[in-house]
């Protein structure tokens, strides 16, 4: 604390002390204030932050807002004002996830089409395949940028099949990426009604901040959109009927920015979700840089659990839920049939030779990279009582791949679980690599799911891996 003082005091020194209001209303020295707050919370308890800006400084709670502050958080603590933590108690939301899993019907899914045009082919397959092959009762809701011409993409709907087309709402609204499901989650209140829920913000400066917008989302989708209290990416949070999972570095994220406890954060996050919180990864591995306020070491086996885990809920007559999970040295079993595909080794700036045996031991190095991290993923998830099935997975980090030109990755998991045809489901997309393709098709069958194919076209699936992603990440449910 003393410490601490003497920083803010320092920080108020270099334009002189007055009053807080001037300093308000002095760009450059609310840019040091707030700074020196950024630091503060990712080193200190928030209540410790905003009792020393009120006893320096007389700060009232619209001054701790403008100096980023979270002030709804720090409501929560009753005695804030008298420096104690004590009594922290967030005020629900009110909400519930909305219902997932292989037997959950999906009602209707959001697809959003981004402002860069190197995107939308991608967006166009998706919104092609996924009405022709999930059940007639899915809907889907289209966005696109405002201004875009909505009657030629009509038109091209029209084209493909009328049917087809009165499934899909084109709505305008912003968005940067094509992953729908990160800036938003689908959530009911407490008499069923559906919402929007979107993270409390995007870091200033991240493509996503554009995405989903919380007023124009609610004028554009006609629901009622709901902020969270706290930082996140939908590919980092999973739930069924069973379980609600966060990844680690989301709880240290929120833990740095807020300035919480691990344990607060979750609370927090519990309150907002509606739902009790389980942490999937190591938070106390992640290193958060208070400097550039961005992460430099991950508790995760992925920046988003979603890679790596999917979560099916009970399926058939099981008594336990199932989730799936990436199993390297499955995938290594069956890494022969990837090194039969000519077209990823050939044209690349080595011989193909050089390049077999350079991709053979980047999958190998990040097999035994990952190892422990799914190991502790597979022991969170039984003891959560769930029945852990093991897809082929093949992974060589972006770091580490010297030759992009291609997809070498090949994940099973980033998939959007549903019924079909009557009966449980997972929808996914296929890299085009047969004997990949059928084993991870025979894991879902293990699970007692039915494997279905979104589409034959396997560059989906690749182009989507290239951008780190995949269908899960691509489809929001409302």
């Amino acid at each position: 604390m003393p410490d601490l003082r003497e920083a803010l005091r320092a920080c108020l020194r270099q334009r002189g002390r007055g009053s807080l209001r001037r300093s308000l209303e002095d760009a450059l020295q609310l840019a040091r204030l707030r700074e020196w707050c950024r630091r503060a919370l990712a080193d200190s308890h928030l209540v410790t932050v905003a009792a020393l800006l009120t006893d320096e400084l007389r700060a009232t709670p619209a001054d701790l807002e403008a100096l980023g502050l979270a002030v709804d958080v720090l409501e929560a603590f009753p005695a804030w004002r008298r420096g104690s933590r004590r009594g922290f108690r967030p005020e629900p939301l009110g909400l519930t996830p909305a219902r997932v899993g292989a037997e959950h019907p999906i009602s209707t899914l959001r697809l959003q089409f981004s402002g860069e045009s190197w995107m939308v082919p991608l967006a166009l397959l998706l919104l092609r395949e996924l009405p022709r092959c999930m059940d007639e009762s899915t809907n889907f809701v289209v966005s696109v940028e405002p201004g875009a011409n909505l009657e030629r993409l009509r038109g091209l709907l029209q084209r493909l099949d009328g049917r087809r087309a009165a499934r899909c709402r084109i709505v305008e609204l912003a968005a940067a990426t094509l992953f729908a499901q990160d800036a938003a989650r689908a959530a009911r209140t407490r008499d069923g009604a559906a919402v929007l829920l979107v993270p409390r913000t995007f870091r200033v400066g991240e493509a996503r901040a554009r995405d989903a917008v919380a007023e124009s989302a609610a004028v554009s989708l006609g629901l009622r959109v709901v902020r969270s209290r706290a930082y996140w990416e939908g590919g980092n949070i999973l739930n069924d009927d069973a379980s609600c999972f966060v990844g680690a570095d989301t709880i240290a994220v929120n833990r740095a920015r807020l300035g919480l406890t691990g344990s607060e954060v979750m609370t927090l996050l519990g309150a907002d979700l509606g739902v009790e919180i389980v942490t999937l990864g190591n938070a106390a591995a992640v290193r958060f840089d208070r400097d550039s306020g961005a992460l430099v070491e991950s508790g995760q086996d992925s920046f988003h659990i979603d890679l790596d885990v999917a979560l099916l809920g009970r399926v058939g007559r099981r008594s336990r839920p199932t989730a799936l999970i990436a199993d390297p040295a499955r995938g290594l079993e069956l890494v022969h049939h990837v090194l039969r595909r000519r077209s990823l080794f050939e044209g690349q700036f080595l011989p193909a030779k050089a390049v077999r045996a350079h991709v053979v031991a980047e999958y190998q190095a990040d097999a035994r990279a990952r190892f422990d991290r799914l190991v502790d993923y597979s022991a969170t998830l039984e003891r959560c009582g769930y029945q852990v099935i093991g897809v082929p997975d093949l992974r060589i980090r972006q770091r580490a791949n010297l030759f992009g030109l291609v997809n070498l990755s090949f994940g099973y998991c980033n998939v959007l679980p549903g019924p079909w045809r009557g009966r449980p489901g997972v929808y996914y997309l296929p890299f085009g690599i047969a004997e990949l393709d059928r084993a991870a098709e025979a894991r879902y069958r293990r699970a007692g799911c039915e494997p279905v194919r979104v589409s034959r076209n396997a560059r989906i699936a690749n182009e989507l891996r290239r951008l780190s992603g995949g269908l899960h990440c691509a489809c929001g449910s409302l």
